[in-house]
C-alpha cells in the first residue's frame, strides 16, 4: 500500500468513498465467516472484529486496483456508514477500511476536522501517537478558509494522521483521512505486501 504522502487523496480512497449506489442500498450487503470446517467463528478482536489472516467466505463485493478482494461487514457499527475488509483467498484478510458519512458539514471544514481528531484523539489511547499531515499540494491555490472542504474535494488540500511501524494487533499501519463526504480509516496488516503479492500473481495465472 502506498505512503499517505502518496495516496491520501488518490484514487485509492475514491474506489471505496461511498458513492450514491452505497448509499442508495436498501439491503445491507450480507456476509458471513466461517472457519475450516463452515462453522460461525467467534468474534476476534481486532479492528471491527476482524484479525490478520482470518478467513473470509462467500463472494467478494469487489476488487481494489491491486487485485486484493473486499467484503463489506454485515455486522453495522454505530457511527460508520459501512466497513469492508480486504483479504486474499492465500492471505486471509490483510486490511480493513472504514467510512464515517458527515453529509452536512460546514465549509470550512470544521465538522470533518473534529471528527478525524476526535477519532484520532480515542485511537491514540490504544495505539499510541500519529503523525498528522496538514498541508497544501504543491501548485495550490486555495487560500480561502470558507473554501476549505472544496480545496479537499479538489485534491488541493491534505488533512490525515498516519502512524506507521510494528503496531499493536499485528498491524502495520493506520491512517485517518479527511475526504469531502466524511472520514475514511484504514488499517493494514503485517500481511498486506503478501497479499498484493498473492492477487498479483492470481492475476497472471490468468494470462
Amino acid at each position: 500500500m502506498k505512503s499517505v504522502n502518496e495516496s491520501v487523496n488518490t484514487n485509492h480512497a475514491e474506489r471505496l468513498r461511498p458513492s450514491a449506489h452505497f448509499l442508495g442500498l436498501a439491503v445491507w450487503i450480507m456476509a458471513s465467516f466461517a472457519n475450516k470446517e463452515g462453522e460461525p467463528v467467534k468474534k476476534l478482536s481486532g479492528p471491527f472484529g476482524y484479525e490478520m489472516g482470518q478467513a473470509i467466505s462467500g463472494e467478494p463485493d469487489g476488487q481494489e486496483d491491486d487485485g486484493v478482494l473486499y467484503q463489506f461487514s454485515a455486522e453495522e457499527f454505530a457511527g460508520w456508514a459501512w466497513v469492508a475488509a480486504l483479504y486474499t483467498p492465500q492471505t486471509g484478510v490483510c486490511a480493513i477500511q472504514a467510512f464515517k458519512e458527515i453529509s452536512d458539514g460546514d465549509a470550512n471544514g470544521y465538522d470533518h476536522r473534529k471528527a478525524a481528531d476526535s477519532l484520532v484523539e480515542a485511537l491514540t489511547k490504544k495505539y499510541g501517537s500519529f503523525d498528522k499531515i496538514d498541508r497544501l499540494n504543491s501548485g495550490s491555490t486555495w487560500y480561502e478558509p470558507s473554501q476549505w472542504l472544496a480545496a479537499i474535494r479538489s485534491g488541493q488540500l491534505r488533512y490525515a494522521y498516519q502512524k506507521e511501524g510494528a503496531i499493536e494487533g499485528n498491524l502495520k499501519s493506520i491512517l485517518v483521512m479527511v475526504g469531502p463526504d466524511g472520514i475514511m480509516l484504514y488499517y493494514t496488516f503485517n500481511n498486506y505486501d503478501a497479499g498484493e503479492e498473492a492477487a498479483s500473481e492470481a492475476d497472471l495465472s490468468n494470462l
